[in-house]
């Protein structure tokens, strides 16, 4: 028999219908990772670890039983206002999906992979061709088989956009937009800001390095040192020098790391109290009788 057709203004598109599944799975690792991180607080790690399968189960059965239960839909559905509908055979018009179909909905998509996954977990401890050589090998085969469907459906789904899942068609129920479809408006305010702070970032980066600092901040930088006692403090820095250092042609005080960088990165000292110009380390002398001079 025929299932209800769904119109053409409620029919989800299929990146509407991946998007809502990778919204559920993203959602389902921020529980995981929250709930990890409240168990480590409380030194529990090794029972998540050892019981990480029904720490799984259990989530996925909360978000049924809080969620899916009462509204049809999945979280990540609902924030692409999809929901699910009842398109069961014999039916002539659109239904909310009933008790029992919720109920296959849980077996489906938590019970089952969680007996799965247990299963397969014990099989890779403990080989089950022990005491039954046959059942390893059945295993293996509904496995591969189960995959093999898994594909089948899925290229199906992308050919005519309908049952994502396997358990859908089971289950007989498909996602639908109840208010119809909406223009999915995308904001690109966010990406723009992002793109520009790193251009500019980038640009700063590359030029910051050809920019002599020391020559900005001495160029915006009032001294008080020429007004004051000039033998006292460091005609650089303005304040009393750290390893005093003389400036063998004019006799000024510098400190050492002053008069050091400013011949080093700008290949000169130009002295600010007479613009005699030293080009060479070997004409600032540093000695310990200059200390006297100034008050440390």
């Amino acid at each position: 028999m025929d299932e209800p057709k769904i119109p053409n203004g409620n029919l989800p598109l299929r990146v509407n219908q991946l998007d809502a599944e990778a919204s559920d799975e993203f959602i389902h690792e921020i529980i995981l990772e929250k709930l990890r991180d409240v168990l480590k607080y409380l030194q529990l790690s090794n029972v998540f670890t050892s019981y990480q399968l029904e720490v799984d189960a259990a989530i996925k059965f909360g978000l049924w039983w809080v969620v899916f239960r009462k509204q049809h839909s999945t979280l990540g559905q609902q924030l692409l206002d999809l929901e699910y509908t009842s398109v069961r055979p014999g039916a002539k018009t659109l239904s909310a999906i009933t008790r029992v179909q919720s109920l296959l909905y849980l077996i489906c998509n938590v019970i089952t992979p969680y007996l799965w996954a247990r299963l397969r977990k014990l099989q890779a401890i403990r080989s089950f061709s022990d005491f039954n050589p046959h059942l390893d090998k059945l295993i293996t085969i509904l496995q591969t088989t189960w995959q093999y469907v898994n594909l089948l459906n899925f290229v199906t789904f992308l050919y005519n956009g309908q049952f994502l899942h396997i358990y859908e068609r089971i289950c007989g129920m498909r996602s639908f937009h109840p208010k119809g479809k909406q223009l999915r408006e995308v904001g690109f305010e966010f990406s723009n800001r992002e793109i520009m702070w790193h251009g500019f970032t980038e640009f700063m980066t590359f030029l910051l390095p050809y920019i002599n600092m020391r020559k900005v901040k001495t160029m915006f930088t009032f001294s008080s040192a020429k007004s004051s006692d000039g033998s006292k403090f460091c005609k650089e820095c303005d304040s009393y020098p750290t390893n005093p250092t003389r400036v063998a042609d004019c006799s000024h005080i510098y400190c050492y790391h002053c008069a050091a960088s400013l011949v080093t990165t700008d290949g000169a000292l130009e002295c600010k109290a007479c613009n005699v110009k030293i080009t060479s380390l070997g004409n600032l002398e540093r000695a310990q009788h200059l200390i006297s001079l100034v008050d440390v």
